[in-house]
């Protein structure tokens, strides 16, 4: 994958305002990306590592998520679904739709509030959780079957219960939502990038630095300003992230967990993993 965010120009046929894609394929492996296209996916079959904005964690089958217009993101496979096992698949349903067909005169329908506010809550990423996302993946498989219309009411229902629903969680953080909206937003996405493709690795502050052309000093005190939060702090996000689906796959010890995620030593990876997760990695095995 690149460094850089990749802008994605989604096929379309013109006569229609909302694709649909079913796809199947041996893995999920789109690079880190963005589209003016507000995006709802549902991963029927598949595990790996999401990404939106400044937030990753692992997803498992029946994952749903809906991603507002412009968001970066990105889901990838297990390295299991990359080793060409004919019995393993990813397959996705996947919808994209402008914004703007729920804009203008139908937008200030007091029946449209909900929508509305949906749409604005999804420039941070939603997932959601628990009966919600059986019943948004059944509505998803419904609107294939639609045409014309009828897949605009269908699209407009499935809108409608995802806003009443209390079962969802926004994903990127404020920070990240108030950067995107800055001129240098791109110098923050390549350094972001950057930690997502190399978390693995010994990634230190000159080397990330130095690619987006700053000193040291000054990068640190961008990158609490936008975000809130340390250079360091965000790079052990997206480490624990990692680790919290390695741990669920149990084919490594702790000690190995936390080598495969780019931390030096277990009593560190022990001491961020509760930091962020509020309890140690041995206690996350067995409550899960």
């Amino acid at each position: 994958m690149k460094a850089d965010v990749f802008y994605e120009k989604l096929p379309r046929e013109s006569e229609f305002s909302i694709n649909f894609l079913e796809v199947e394929v041996p893995c999920l492996d789109v690079p880190w990306h963005y589209h003016p296209e507000t995006e709802i996916i549902f991963i029927e079959k598949s595990t790996g590592s999401r990404f939106v904005g400044d937030h990753s964690e692992p997803f498992d089958e029946g994952d749903i998520g809906l991603i507002g217009a412009n968001l970066p993101h990105v889901w990838k496979s297990d390295s299991k679904y990359q080793q060409h096992n004919p019995d393993l698949k990813a397959k996705v349903y996947v919808v994209h739709f402008r914004d703007e067909i729920f804009k203008g005169p139908l937008s200030v329908l007091p029946e449209m509030h909900g929508i509305n506010q949906l749409l604005h809550e999804s420039q941070f990423g939603i997932k959601f959780i628990g009966q919600a996302r059986l019943n948004i993946g059944f509505l998803m498989k419904e609107i294939t079957k639609t045409k014309g219309v009828e897949k605009m009411l269908k699209l407009t229902s499935l809108l409608d219960f995802m806003a009443k629903t209390d079962e969802k969680l926004l994903l990127a953080s404020n920070g990240y939502s108030k950067i995107r909206k800055s001129v240098d937003f791109d110098r923050f996405d390549k350094a972001h990038r950057y930690m997502i493709d190399n978390f693995q690795n010994n990634i230190s502050l000159d080397e990330v630095s130095n690619i987006v052309g700053m000193t040291p000093t000054s990068f640190c005190r961008y990158f609490k300003k936008h975000t809130k939060k340390s250079f360091h702090t965000i790079l052990n996000e997206i480490r624990v992230g990692h680790a919290c689906k390695l741990l669920l796959e149990n084919k490594l010890n702790i000690s190995g967990v936390c080598f495969e995620c780019g931390f030096n030593n277990v009593s560190n990876f022990n001491e961020q993993f509760k930091k962020i997760k509020g309890i140690s990695p041995s206690r996350y095995i067995k409550e899960r």
